[in-house]
């Protein structure tokens, strides 16, 4: 353990599975005081669970409504004093043929994997620019990258997390605070159940098939995820922003 986070306070939505709980965990054992949301809070508390005694914090939130939010972040500010970091990393996927796939759904997508990120931000912000420094970890998606079949809600909404990063990126730049998005690609997270049970498909052998698809022939961990999370969320990363950084052993390569 390197400390790299240490005395830093980290906001991680979705915290409770998948990228969101290895994030945490890594943030934790870089020394970075955390508070971990989530809808399911037996998820959060898992997580809390397995981190350093004290260094993870969960409180149940639904980024899609305001009033959540709220009273997360007034916890936060209770409890820490405020954030440091924040990872959007909440979020909720669709599949299916553009044809079939209702306007309803896209803007469920839309509210949590656009919106989602536009209130925990703003949220924690102010605080941010008053400091002249602050990290915001956006966790959009290769989908955000280029087009796939079957994907178009999901799709559009990575691609609205990645200009939006884009934006925030340019428009906070002389505050001293970041704005960054990971792009993933496959990565060995419940979601990918989740997919598998939309397309009909047994869990691992579309894991198999999807890790051929990928120039290394695997798919990604979560922790792999988390390493870079912990880059941008860390002092190291100072000079970067409004960059949209593709970790998809080599599917995507721009």
């Amino acid at each position: 353990m390197s400390e790299r986070l240490k005395g830093k306070r980290a906001v991680i939505t979705g915290g409770g599975r998948g990228i969101g709980r290895a994030i945490a965990l890594a943030y934790a054992k870089e020394g970075a005081q955390c508070v971990i949301t989530s809808r399911q809070f037996e998820d959060l508390e898992a997580t809390a669970a397995e981190a350093p005694p004290g260094s993870v914090l969960p409180i149940a939130c639904d980024v899609s409504e305001g009033d959540s939010v709220d009273a997360m972040a007034a916890f936060v500010h209770q409890e820490l004093g405020g954030a440091d970091i924040v990872v959007n990393n909440a979020g909720i996927h669709a599949a299916g043929r553009f044809i079939d796939i209702k306007p309803e759904t896209y803007s469920l997508l839309y509210e949590v994997n656009v919106v989602g990120v536009v209130r925990v931000s703003q949220a924690f912000l102010s605080g941010m620019i008053d400091r002249q420094r602050g990290s915001i970890v956006n966790i959009a998606s290769t989908a955000g990258l280029f087009e796939s079949p079957g994907q178009a809600p999901y799709n559009a909404s990575k691609h609205g997390t990645v200009g939006l990063t884009r934006c925030m990126a340019l428009e906070l730049a002389s505050s001293g605070v970041t704005c960054n998005a990971i792009c993933p690609g496959f990565v060995d997270t419940p979601m990918l159940d989740g997919f598998a049970d939309l397309v009909g498909a047994e869990s691992e052998e579309l894991r198999k098939q999807l890790a051929k698809r990928t120039p290394m022939g695997r798919i990604l961990s979560p922790d792999e995820i988390a390493n870079l999370a912990v880059y941008l969320g860390g002092d190291e990363s100072s000079g970067m922003t409004g960059q949209t950084m593709a970790i998809s052993n080599g599917m995507r390569m721009s």
